[in-house]
């Protein structure tokens, strides 16, 4: 056990250094080759202690889910640049799906247990106003009505989530990314409401 992970421990810090474990190993191997017996041994203790923690996978796994949807928000924070905020929400929208799909390509076996249904993904508020202003825009221009703002909202996330599925999965090449977003923004600004 490395001095590190020791003074971790002793100092009340052994929930998180077992999250820290179990996302790092989750990322490298994927959830199915994870155990809490694994990530107690990797971070040097008994497998009692760490259960004292957490009661079972499933719960190590929630919490690794949290964790993962704080390190995609920090990923697109560190992405999301000054000039799109200045560019519009349809421009920070275009700079976040770019970020969000290269996060999830990055790290699939985390992405898999973040959207296994266990924690509900968080709303960041630099995303809420990019997204209440596309959802606007979109009623404006389309013709829907208020109350169907969650399935737009839906379908946006369904759109960039299954960019990054098509490319996890080996059916699109990464290459081509901006360009699918660039199509999907465009699509949502050019398209004609109906009359």
């Amino acid at each position: 056990m490395s001095g590190t992970t020791k003074r971790a421990y002793h100092h009340g810090d052994l929930s998180e250094a077992l999250i820290e474990q179990a996302v790092a190993s989750v990322d490298a191997v994927g959830a199915e080759h994870v155990s809490l017996r694994a990530v107690a041994a990797a971070v040097g203790v008994s497998p009692s202690a760490a259960y004292h923690h957490f009661a079972d996978k499933d719960a190590l796994m929630e919490a690794v889910s949290a964790r993962g949807f704080a390190q995609l928000d920090q990923f697109i924070l560190c992405h999301v640049s000054v000039d799109s905020h200045l560019g519009g929400p349809l421009e920070l929208m275009r700079h976040s799906a770019n970020a969000y799909i290269s996060f999830a390509v990055d790290h699939p076996h985390l992405f898999q247990v973040m959207f296994n249904g266990r924690v509900a993904p968080p709303h960041p508020e630099y995303i809420e106003g990019s997204l209440v202003s596309t959802l606007s825009h979109l009623q404006t221009e389309y013709g829907f009505a208020q109350e169907d703002s969650h399935l737009l909202e839906t379908v946006l996330m369904a759109s960039v989530h299954g960019i990054a599925a098509l490319v996890i999965e080996g059916r699109m090449d990464r290459t081509y990314v901006p360009a699918a977003v660039d199509m999907l923004t465009t699509i949502i600004v050019t398209t004609p409401k109906s009359k």
